[in-house]
């Protein structure tokens, strides 16, 4: 055991028994996205393989999205809690219970494109915001992910250049899309794009914020972007 675990235990989310942040009883009740599950992640409807159906592809447009977990539940409770306390055990331990067979479908995925091999993006904080909290509770799962997948991670890609209201406090579907415009941006030209890139978030809710990050990297040269998030 750690010192920080003597003096500081790990307590469940929910049920506050002591030991870890997901305890056995409570990890039960976490509902994984099954195959029969997955979406467009343009008209959000049923697709194989969370694939983009053809007729919502465009050139700038996300390829797919995979989203592990329902966001529900102690899965709500740890995006809440990893959102505003940098709590690193708790986003390995969170990684942790993603199934193994969709990190594999991940891989495969990315792979399987004649587009060299995929760097992993998590999508960034404004920096003003950065600074109030000291991380980017993206990355930080983004950090535990990549090393799962296999696939370096970057995160000088993509910026934050637009301070936005944060998307869980607007309601509105059209003025959460309308948020989004022109967020994103490449920092610097010299930077080579890769071809390949998985797009990571803590969670997908109506997509703005993967739409306009994918749409600035294939703008930028990018050829396929994958979306991928901790829940939906």
């Amino acid at each position: 055991m750690h010192l920080l675990d003597f003096l500081f235990p790990k307590r469940c989310l929910t049920c506050w028994r002591f030991g870890k942040y997901f305890c056995d009883r409570c990890a039960s009740t976490i509902k994984t996205i099954q195959p029969s599950e997955t979406i467009c992640p343009v008209c959000e409807r049923l697709a194989f393989r969370g694939m983009t159906h053809h007729r919502c592809l465009s050139r700038y447009g996300l390829d797919g999205l995979m989203s592990f977990f329902h966001y529900n539940g102690i899965v709500r409770e740890a995006v809440k809690v990893l959102k505003y306390r940098r709590v690193t055990d708790l986003a390995q331990e969170f990684v942790e219970l993603i199934p193994s067979d969709s990190c594999e479908e991940i891989f495969q995925v990315c792979h399987s494109r004649e587009s060299g091999n995929p760097v992993f993006v998590p999508i960034p904080l404004h920096a003003s915001r950065y600074r109030d909290r000291g991380f980017n509770q993206a990355e930080v799962l983004g950090r535990f992910l990549a090393d799962r997948l296999h696939i370096p991670i970057r995160t000088d890609i993509l910026r934050r250049t637009k301070k936005t209201t944060p998307q869980v406090e607007m309601k509105d579907r059209k003025d959460r899309l309308k948020n989004m415009k022109n967020v994103f941006s490449i920092p610097d030209s010299k930077f080579l794009i890769p071809n390949s890139l998985v797009l990571f978030d803590d969670v997908f809710t109506t997509g703005a914020t993967m739409r306009a990050a994918g749409e600035t990297l294939k703008r930028a040269g990018t050829r396929f972007v994958w979306a991928v998030t901790m829940a939906r």
